[in-house]
C-alpha cells in the first residue's frame, strides 16, 4: 500500500464485431499516465511511477541535548552534523538492503475469470532498466510497448530512473527530457548547473522500443514542441535560468537565456560493439545567447527550420537555421505585441499561432483577448506578422463589459484543443469565460432586478486566408446552456470544466465535445444540426444546499426574513424588487 498509489490500467479490446467488442487483456501497471503515441499499430505509453522506498529516514534523530543548547554555540552545529552522518549511513544500509522488485513498477493482469496475477517486470539481467549518471529523480519512466494488431497481444516494458518527463515522438524516435535536478535544487543554491537529461530510443520497427543513449544540455525544457528529430539528429531548444534566480546579486545574474542544442548518437569507440561501453548522446551542434532576459513562451522544429518565441514584454518570433546541424544559426527576428504559446506549420511558408494579446501600448499581455496570428516566413530572414484576430467571448464594445476581465482558452498551452481544418481552411479554438451579469424591468409599475453569473462556453471559427494573408471571425458554437439554468445565470458553482474541451471536422460537421454536451453544427451555413446532454456529472454540494429552513412562513434558519419560493428562492417583500441570486440556490 505505501508503494503507489496510482495504478494505469490498459484494456485491450478486439473490436473485429463491432456490436460485441470484447476485452482481450486488462493490465495494471503501477504509476501515473502521462501521454503515448501510436504509430503504425504499435503503441507507446509513457508512465511515470514515483519510488516510495520503506524504512528511510528523511530527517535527522537528534538528541535532547540539541535543542538545549544555544542557537550560536559551535556544539549544536557537530550535533547537527553527527546526526545526518548518522541518518545517511542508516539509509544507505536500508537500501543496500533492498531488491530491485523492492520498488521498482509492478504489473498485474486481470485474468477472464477476474482473478489478479502480478507479472514479472524485472528480468535476470535487469535489461529492461537503465538509470541516468546525474539525476536526482526518485522513480521510474516507463514505456509500455503494445503490438496491437498482431495474433497475440504481446508487450514490453521499458524502464529509465529519472522525474517527470517531456515527451516527444517521430516516426523512428521517442525522446524523454527530464529535469536533471527536482525544483528543489533552485533555491538559494548558487553552485546548480540547471540541465536536461535527454534519453532516446529507436522505435522504427513495430512492436520493440529500443534504448539509443542519453546526453545532458543545459537549461529546462518548455514542452514537447522544444524537442525534435530530424535525420537521425535531435534538436532541443532550452532555457536557461526559467526560475529567475533573483537572489544572486550584481553582475552573478544576468537573468534567463535561451539555447538550441543538436545531438546525436556517439559512434562506438572498441570493435566489439557497445556492450561495455555506455551510449552517449553528443552535442555536435550550438547556438546560444538568444533573448537574454526573456523566456521561451513556443517552439517548433519543422524540417531544416526552427522557430522560437520568446517573452519579456513584447513577442519575438526568431527563426533558426538548421540545414547544417553542426552550426546551427539565428537568421531572422521579428518583435510584435503578445505573445505565442503554440506554433502550427501552415505550408512552406506560414504558420499560425495562438497566444495572449499584447496589453496597453503594446507592453505586457492583455489576459482578456486571446490572440491569433498569421506569419508570412517566406523570407525565412525577414518574417513578418501577416494578420492577427483578437478573439474574446464577450464583446468589449457591449455595455456589459465591465462584468468580465479575463479570457480563457485550453488551446493556448494543449495542442489537442487547437483544431485546424485545411480543406476548409478552418481554426476552431475554444474559448471561456465566467461573468457578472444584471438585469432591471419594469412589470405593472414596479422595478424588479435580476442578478448573479454566467457561464461562457464556446467553440470559436476563425477563416484562415494564408493566400491573402487574413484571419476573420467565422462563426461561434454555444456551449452556455449546457452549464447555465433556465434563468441563462449559473445555478451553482459547476465544479467541472465548463469548457468545450475538444472539436474535430467530419464531412461538412464540426462536433464539439464538453463535459456536459456535444453539438453537431453544419459548418458551411453555422445551423445546428443535433445536440445531445451527456450524463450530469456529480458536483460537490454547493455552500447554500446545506441551509435549513425552518417551518415558519416568516423566518428562514439562514437569517434571512421572507418567503420561500417554490424553487428555493427567497423574495423580499413590500421593496417592489426582488433580487433572484443563482449562488444561493
Amino acid at each position: 500500500y505505501y508503494r503507489y498509489s496510482n495504478k494505469v490500467k490498459y484494456s485491450v479490446l478486439n473490436i473485429t464485431n463491432r456490436s460485441d467488442p470484447q476485452i482481450d487483456r486488462e493490465l495494471y501497471l503501477d504509476g501515473s499516465y502521462q501521454t503515448s503515441r501510436l504509430v503504425d499499430g504499435t503503441l507507446r505509453a509513457v508512465t511515470h511511477s514515483y519510488a516510495q522506498l520503506q524504512g528511510l529516514r528523511t530527517y535527522p534523530d537528534l538528541p535532547e541535548t540539541y535543542w538545549e543548547i544555544d542557537y550560536d554555540d559551535p556544539a549544536r552545529q557537530n550535533i547537527w552534523n553527527d546526526s545526518v552522518d548518522e541518518a545517511v549511513a542508516y539509509n544507505i544500509g536500508v537500501i543496500e538492503a533492498l531488491t530491485l522488485a523492492d520498488f521498482a513498477p509492478r504489473m498485474h493482469e486481470r485474468m477472464a475469470d477476474g482473478t489478479v496475477v502480478e507479472l514479472s517486470t524485472v528480468s535476470a539481467t535487469c535489461e529492461e532498466f537503465s538509470a541516468a549518471a546525474d539525476s536526482v529523480g526518485r522513480g521510474f519512466t516507463t514505456i509500455m510497448t503494445i503490438e496491437l494488431f498482431g495474433d497475440i497481444i504481446e508487450y514490453e516494458l521499458d524502464h529509465v530512473s529519472s522525474s517527470w518527463v517531456e515527451v516527444y515522438a517521430s516516426q523512428d524516435m521517442l525522446i524523454l527530457a527530464e529535469p536533471a535536478n527536482d525544483w528543489w535544487w533552485y533555491w538559494r543554491n548558487d553552485a546548480f548547473e540547471e540541465a536536461t537529461n535527454i534519453h532516446a530510443f529507436d522505435i522504427s520497427d513495430g512492436g520493440i522500443t529500443t534504448y539509443i543513449g542519453s546526453g545532458r544540455v543545459t537549461g529546462t525544457v518548455n514542452d514537447q514542441f522544444s524537442l525534435s528529430e530530424y535525420n537521425g539528429t535531435i534538436r532541443v531548444a532550452t532555457t536557461q535560468d526559467v526560475w529567475g534566480r533573483w537572489w544572486l546579486d550584481g553582475e552573478e545574474w544576468a537573468g534567463p537565456t535561451n539555447d538550441v542544442y543538436v545531438l546525436a548518437p556517439a559512434e562506438c569507440m572498441i570493435p566489439e560493439g557497445c556492450d561495455d561501453q555506455t551510449p552517449e548522446l553528443m552535442q555536435i551542434g550550438h547556438v546560444g545567447d538568444i533573448a537574454v532576459g526573456e523566456t521561451i513562451w513556443s517552439c517548433r522544429f519543422i524540417g531544416e527550420k526552427g522557430y522560437l518565441v520568446t517573452f519579456r514584454n513584447i513577442d519575438p518570433l526568431w527563426t533558426i537555421d538548421l540545414s547544417d546541424p553542426t552550426n546551427p544559426q539565428v537568421i531572422g527576428e521579428l518583435e510584435v505585441p503578445g505573445v505565442s504559446t503554440y506554433i502550427h506549420p501552415l505550408g512552406d511558408d506560414h504558420l499560425l499561432t495562438i497566444g495572449i494579446a499584447g496589453g496597453e501600448n503594446g507592453l505586457g499581455l492583455d489576459w482578456g483577448n486571446t490572440q491569433i496570428s498569421l506569419f508570412d516566413v517566406s523570407d525565412f530572414a525577414n518574417p513578418t506578422l501577416a494578420s492577427a484576430l483578437q478573439l474574446a467571448p464577450v464583446d468589449r464594445n457591449s455595455e456589459d463589459w465591465w462584468s468580465w476581465s479575463w479570457t480563457y482558452s485550453e488551446a493556448t498551452y494543449e495542442h489537442k484543443a487547437f483544431t485546424y481544418w485545411a480543406p476548409a481552411e478552418l481554426l476552431a479554438i475554444p474559448l471561456s469565460t465566467n461573468r457578472y451579469t444584471y438585469d432591471e424591468v419594469m412589470i405593472d409599475g414596479q422595478k424588479y432586478s435580476r442578478s448573479g453569473y454566467e457561464y461562457v462556453s464556446q467553440l470559436v471559427l476563425v477563416k484562415v486566408d494564408a493566400d491573402n494573408n487574413t484571419l476573420t471571425k467565422y462563426g461561434t458554437i454555444d456551449h452556455s446552456d449546457f452549464y447555465n439554468g433556465d434563468s441563462g445565470l449559473r445555478e451553482s458553482y459547476y465544479y467541472g470544466s465548463p469548457n468545450v474541451r475538444r472539436s474535430i471536422f467530419m464531412g461538412d460537421y464540426i462536433y464539439a465535445f464538453s463535459a456536459e454536451g456535444v453539438t453537431v453544427t453544419n459548418y458551411t451555413s453555422m445551423n445546428l444540426s443535433a445536440s445531445i446532454d451527456l450524463p450530469e456529472q456529480v458536483n460537490l454540494p454547493d455552500y447554500w444546499d446545506d441551509v435549513v429552513y425552518a417551518e415558519s412562513d416568516d423566518v428562514r434558519e439562514d437569517g434571512d426574513d421572507g418567503e420561500r419560493d417554490d424553487d428555493g428562492e427567497g423574495s423580499s417583500s413590500g421593496s417592489g424588487e426582488s433580487s433572484s441570486d443563482p449562488d444561493r440556490s
